[in-house]
């Protein structure tokens, strides 16, 4: 992924649908790391998914800046443990990348995460209060938090979604028995980026 597209989100003034932020904690604190695997679940279900951002911190006028990480905390993260936590609540798994970014003299983590593949994805294990099995998540399109699927508009989009992606293996598959295509195919991932890119800034 490209460094400038990380330090554009990093230097993001506001949540979006699309972008979290979260104050430098480390990975070993559970309750950080149930609250962050929520995110994650809500973000995948979203068009062309989203990011979070570890690093910057709540101003009283609502704008966040970017203090950076402390190093323990910095440290304490690496892709695999994030997966991991991860993979033990996501129903079906969920696409990421976790990304540590220097900027500007601090350190900040950017965690990428993708629309589903196929089918959206549900929670399948409890953790506290914040995590429930069966409970399906999403990002709320008023106020930019994680939510549980609200209501049959927010569901419908989740739906429209899966049903678009089957459309399209189905049509790939008629165009391998050579029969073509009524839809294009997949966008770019370069594509998808920067269409999310021109939307954030």
């Amino acid at each position: 992924m490209s460094t400038s597209i990380l330090i554009d989100l990093i230097n993001y003034p506001n949540e979006e649908r699309h972008l979290e932020f979260k104050r430098s904690t480390p990975w070993r604190e559970n309750r950080f790391k149930a609250t962050i695997t929520k995110s994650i679940l809500g973000v995948a279900n979203i068009r062309d998914g989203g990011w979070i951002v570890i690093g910057k911190e709540e101003q009283p006028d609502g704008t966040f800046d970017a203090v950076g990480m402390s190093e323990p905390d910095f440290d304490s993260y690496d892709s695999d443990s994030v997966k991991d936590f991860v993979k033990d609540y996501a129903d079906p798994y969920v696409n990421l990348s976790v990304h540590k970014v220097p900027h500007a003299q601090k350190k900040f983590l950017v965690i990428r995460i993708e629309e589903f593949d196929t089918i959206p994805v549900i929670c399948k294990r409890d953790w506290g209060n914040i995590l429930h099995r069966g409970k399906m998540y999403t990002r709320s399109r008023g106020k930019a938090e994680t939510i549980e699927v609200p209501g049959q508009t927010e569901m419908r989009e989740i739906i429209n979604m899966a049903v678009e992606k089957e459309l399209r293996r189905f049509h790939e598959r008629l165009s391998r028995v050579g029969l073509q295509p009524l839809i294009p195919s997949e966008p770019e991932d370069k594509e998808l980026f920067d269409k999310q890119r021109e939307d954030l800034l």
